[in-house]
């Protein structure tokens, strides 16, 4: 899992550095020279997609998803474990759909031959950031329940980013 881990922060690591480069060149070479490149708004929109979704599971993975801390903080022991598993499991479920029905666009991609305006690459390469996250995230939470459900982590703290 280490490895799986750095790889993910590598990905997000190197996609912000490449975006960011990029839209500072593209600034200079429009307002700078009245010139620019047309293809790296587009790039850089990939990329930020990329981003949100491995950031997703990176998210996942340090116990910092969507909770409604109001919530979580009224309730203490079995019944704030008891929450914490319940908002684990529905996030599980959602998962699992959001694997299978982005599955689907990515196939359906596929066999239309879509390409994207300005890079000409295919479409389904950037679909494809939405079944992977999705896996990662859907892994992270796994892991995140059985530890839960062991013990092995109090429940009622995040990983600090």
């Amino acid at each position: 899992m280490k490895y799986l881990n750095k790889i993910e922060e590598i990905i997000i690591v190197v996609g912000l550095f490449m975006a960011t480069s990029l839209l500072f060149i593209n600034i200079v070479l429009r307002y700078g020279f009245a010139s620019n490149t047309t293809w790296a708004e587009e790039f850089i929109r990939y990329v930020m997609i990329w981003i949100t979704f491995i950031g997703g599971s990176v998210c996942f993975r340090k116990g910092l998803h969507v909770g409604v801390d109001f919530l979580v903080d009224l309730l203490k022991g079995r019944a704030k474990k008891g929450l914490h598993l319940f908002v684990n499991v529905a996030s599980m479920i959602f998962m699992v759909f959001l694997i299978k029905y982005s599955l689907d666009l990515v196939v359906f991609t596929m066999q239309t031959g879509q390409i994207t305006p300005s890079l000409q690459i295919p479409l389904y390469i950037v679909y494809l950031a939405i079944p992977i996250g999705s896996t990662l995230s859907f892994i992270h939470l796994i892991l995140q329940t059985t530890k839960m459900i062991r013990n092995k982590e109090d429940s009622s703290k995040a990983e600090t980013i």
